[in-house]
């Protein structure tokens, strides 16, 4: 009787271990080590067949992501935690394209990201393209330029309809505005001639970038604060906070205030 108990309580405490296991493994599917699941070296053949031409000022010849490069949440540390992309405003059922020619290396669901499309370009370059609400493509897709992945929406961790777009190189994860100048959209000047995002971070790094402050959905007025102060620390317009909490430039500030900021 107490060897058939002592094996029915190892079974059981077997059965927990492996449950315990399982969980823990879709834990580790985290922003920070989803690009485990990338194989490189699977796609080689494919983006050996892009011409050589496209691997010069490689940088240079991304488009801007999204479609109107506004801004609801940017690289860096955001609620106690890492951010590693730039999230931006679209709406449900917008067309969400590839930013450079490559192959899609990923095209399921992703814990955190939802609806999860990743692309491998030259360069040891990978973007990330998150809280799709749909797919255009499959893994193993050959993709150029400009071409239709997905369907913008807000799967997985998400408050609303946006595009959470991230560029790495060699699975590390670079700010986008190194890349980006979404306000004007277009590429910024320091990309051109450059090939490597790592080159790229160390020369902009001294400017700010990589270290910018998120953008919450509501700011709360503090001592100090103005419509300058509050536009230069998120890097949005004075006419934008204006606009999107119907006062004016004249207005006075109230601390605890809470502004609107997308």
């Amino acid at each position: 009787m107490i060897s058939r108990r002592g094996g029915i309580f190892c079974l059981l405490l077997f059965a927990v271990s492996v449950a315990f296991g399982q969980s823990k493994t879709v834990n580790t599917l985290d922003v920070p080590n989803v690009e485990k699941t990338i194989n490189i070296e699977g796609f080689r053949a494919s983006l050996d067949s892009f011409p050589e031409s496209a691997q010069k000022g490689y940088l240079e010849q991304f488009i801007v992501p999204g479609n109107d490069g506004y801004i609801i949440s940017r690289f860096g540390p955001r609620s106690g935690r890492m951010h590693y992309g730039t999230d931006i405003k679209m709406y449900k059922g917008d067309t969400v394209v590839a930013t450079q020619s490559g192959v899609i290396a990923r095209a399921n669901w992703g814990y955190g990201f939802g609806r999860l499309v990743v692309i491998q370009h030259r360069n040891n370059i990978q973007t990330y393209y998150a809280h799709l609400t749909s797919f255009l493509k499959k893994k193993g897709d050959k993709v150029e330029k400009g071409e239709p992945i997905g369907l913008a929406g807000s799967t997985g961790r998400a408050r609303g309809p946006h595009l959470h777009f991230e560029m790495r190189e060699n699975g590390q994860p670079f700010d986008p505005e190194l890349v980006f100048d979404f306000k004007e959209e277009k590429i910024r000047e320091d990309a051109f001639d450059t090939e490597s995002l790592m080159a790229l971070h160390k020369k902009l790094k001294p400017k700010g970038y990589s270290t910018n402050v998120a953008v919450p959905e509501y700011y709360k007025v503090r001592s100090g604060d103005s419509l300058w102060v509050i536009s230069r620390k998120f890097k949005m317009s004075i006419n934008e906070l204006c606009r999107l909490n119907n006062i004016s430039e004249n207005s006075v500030l109230q601390i605890g205030q809470p502004l609107r900021m997308y």
